[in-house]
């Protein structure tokens, strides 16, 4: 009797578990989380993110949280590191543009220049940069960067302008009009 209550228990556990995954998006051609129902490349994008956080040591900042800290008004710099082009179509509301390659070693000295006097002088101020999505680097130069020249609260919203669309939050730019 105690076999088959454990054999019961551990199939009943199989599919819950088995249910619950193959609904995480219904949206998606098949069970997972993207869209196009290519997995492999959010988990590509989702490994460089990971490894780039482990090397250079910044915080990250959810879509969620940053737009929370928005709503309380905390007190930070938002930096879009995408071209002008985007950032003037679309932005995270408070945003200022500073762009930045993807690669730290394409960084232009008028680039650097630029992006460090939008920091500002408090290198105890929250900062915060987002690039277009989870896949692009160009925030991962500027975390880098921002913690180069001593600023101390250095986060990165992964999902950039992209997950901040996709959660419905307010934007700012010509698109928004």
């Amino acid at each position: 009797m105690k076999k088959f209550i454990k054999l019961l228990t551990v199939f009943t556990l199989m599919l819950v578990l088995a249910t619950g995954c193959s609904k995480a998006n219904t949206t998606a051609k098949g069970p997972g989380t993207a869209k196009d129902g290519n997995e492999q490349k959010i988990e590509t994008a989702s490994m460089k993110l990971v490894e780039a956080v482990n090397k250079n040591g910044y915080k990250l900042v959810s879509t969620e949280e940053l737009n929370s800290w928005i709503d309380q008004k905390k007190d930070m710099i938002i930096i879009d590191t995408m071209p002008s082009k985007s950032f003037d179509k679309n932005r995270i509301p408070g945003a200022v543009n500073a762009e930045l390659p993807v690669k730290m070693e394409d960084v232009k000295p008028e680039q650097k220049e630029a992006f460090i006097k939008a920091l500002g002088t408090d290198k105890n101020k929250t900062i915060v940069v987002y690039c277009g999505f989870v896949g692009c680097a160009r925030s991962d130069v500027a975390a880098v960067i921002a913690q180069q020249e001593g600023f101390t609260n250095v986060y990165r919203q992964p999902g950039g302008i992209v997950a901040w669309m996709d959660a419905g939050n307010k934007i700012e730019g010509s698109a928004s009009k």
